[in-house]
């Protein structure tokens, strides 16, 4: 699909979401994936509480050009010291931040991570759904967990610390 037409779509169905109408104006603006894509990691909240865009129209029009911004739909990832990490769909694997680090991770629907955050990293996490999430903390790492759902595994070594905040609500 166009990209012209891709935006206008995705306008539509925002404004149908709720989306601010200044948002909506600068989506059906847009003239690029890229463009796109850093518009829905910026608005990260609103796109994972309401389930937008669905993981069939990212699958359709966006495989293949998100990956690179840290953005993955039922992939099997091996990230090493990526600034973020949404994890949508069935995607499953390992993100390993080191030294002084700082990783944001999104975990959706049913994905699967084992996180492994040492020297002096900085990690940053949001688990919904029916996610699966294993953290590792060694040497004087740092892991904050919002979760909001999921089932979530923890070890901490040496200095390091992992504080676990559960939400009691679905979403943001």
């Amino acid at each position: 699909m166009d990209t012209k037409k891709i935006a206008k779509q995705l306008a539509k169905d925002a404004k149908e979401k709720g989306i601010c109408k200044e948002w909506h104006d600068d989506l059906k603006r847009l003239d690029n994936k890229r463009k796109m894509i850093d518009m829905y990691i910026r608005g990260i909240d609103f796109c994972l509480s309401n389930e937008f865009p669905s993981n069939d129209y990212i699958r359709d029009n966006f495989k293949g050009h998100m990956e690179d911004q840290g953005v993955f739909l039922d992939d099997r990832i091996d990230l090493t010291n990526f600034r973020r990490c949404v994890a949508l769909g069935k995607t499953s694997g390992n993100v390993l931040v080191t030294d002084y680090g700082v990783c944001e991770v999104f975990a959706k629907h049913q994905s699967k991570l084992i996180i492994n955050a040492k020297g002096h990293a900085f990690v940053e996490i949001d688990m919904f759904d029916d996610s699966n999430v294993t953290v590792i903390a060694s040497d004087s790492a740092r892991v904050h967990v919002n979760k909001y759902g999921g089932h979530l595994t923890t070890t901490e070594n040496g200095c390091s610390r992992i504080k676990t905040t559960v939400k009691n609500k679905k979403t943001y």
